[in-house]
Parts: C-alpha cells; structure tokens; sequence
C-alpha cells in the first residue's frame, strides 16, 4: 500500500486522525490509548461535518507510518478561498500550554489560500497513490459524503529543538475558514505522541 507524505494538502486529514489518551473516572491513570474527537462546529448550517475517526496505531509514533479512517458530510460547495485556523497545546501535569506557530507550518498556525495550492490537481487530478481512496485533491470541495479507509501516512521525524520535547499529550482545535472568517466545520481533538524506540536488539 502506498504511504502519502505529509503536506499542506492533507493537513486536515492528518489532524483528524491523530491518536489520544483517555483518562477514566476518579484515580487518575493511564487507560490503552485511543482516539477522542469531537466535531466542534458552533455554525447549526456549517457545510463540514465529521462522523467518525479512527487511526492506527495508537499513540503515535514518529517517525512511522498512521492509518487513517474517517467519515463524515459536505453539505454544499465549499469556496474556494478557505482557510484552516489551528490552535495547539500541549499538556504538562494536566495544564495546557499553547504552543506557537513554528516555521509557519508547525504548531498554532494559519494556513492561507488553501485552493491555490492545490490548484496543480485541478488539471492534472489526484496522484495515483490517492486515487483509491476516493479523495477530492483540488477545489472547490464538492458536496456530498466522504468514506476513507485505511489511508497511508508518512509522519516524518522531528527535529532540531523541538525533538526533546515532542513526547508527550496534545490538543488541538482545527477551524475551517471562508475568506470573511465564517465557520465552515472545526474538529477539536486530543492526542499523544512517542518517539520510536530503538534498542540494541529490535526496533519499536
């Protein structure tokens, strides 16, 4: 199966799908990780809409490869000039903190004109690797329901600073924007992160 790297295209995709802890009742302990999502959308008319979430395996781990399943609704077009706002913290001793915007492409970032770059696929379709899972890869979005299984992604290995620190639990909003900033759908999510063990004998 093929694996997709990780690019501006499938942003939402990949913070769809990323795994979380769940903490039970009472005592706090750590339960076997799993997925917790919540469509978060205050618009009652918003076009996006998301059903279900799944991923594998859960926690993630980087670097290494995430399977992805979701479901869920376009009621009509989207425009094409849209945006997605995302907020991101991270959790020490249960108590967020937001985390900035790193290179502009990681952490609480904004990403601007969506459609322009995606604008190659519109004449040249959906890469080969993609194409069997029914993807739309340019704008506008077309309405109508969504059913992706087992998606491939690459997640790559960090590095530099923020390396140390990468280990750990995770929130984060996703907003979808039109250009007045309209709520189009938003996904709110909660999730953990391991890097890959690597001993003397295996590998993890």
């Amino acid at each position: 199966m093929p694996r997709v790297n990780v690019t501006l295209l499938w942003t939402l995709i990949v913070l769809a799908s990323i795994p979380a802890v769940i903490c039970g009742k009472g005592r706090r302990k750590r339960e076997k990780p799993g997925l917790k999502f919540a469509d978060c959308g205050s618009e009652v008319d918003r076009p996006l809409q998301f059903y279900d979430v799944k991923a594998h395996p859960v926690p993630i781990v980087t670097p290494g490869t995430l399977y992805v399943s979701f479901r869920g609704n376009i009621t009509y077009d989207l425009p094409r000039d849209i945006s997605f706002e995302l907020g991101l913290v991270k959790y020490f001793i249960g108590i967020p903190f937001p985390l900035p915007c790193f290179d502009s492409s990681l952490g609480s970032c904004t990403y601007h004109d969506i459609c322009d770059n995606l604008k190659h696929y519109e004449y040249a379709g959906c890469p080969r690797s993609l194409r069997q899972y029914g993807l739309q890869c340019s704008c506008p979005f077309k309405s109508g329901e969504f059913n992706v299984k087992n998606l491939p992604l690459n997640i790559p290995k960090i590095r530099g600073f923020a390396r140390a620190f990468i280990r750990g639990d995770y929130g984060l909003k996703l907003r979808v924007l039109d250009s007045e900033s309209t709520e189009l759908g938003c996904l709110q999510l909660e999730f953990s992160v391991k890097k890959r063990y690597r001993g003397w004998l295996f590998k993890i």
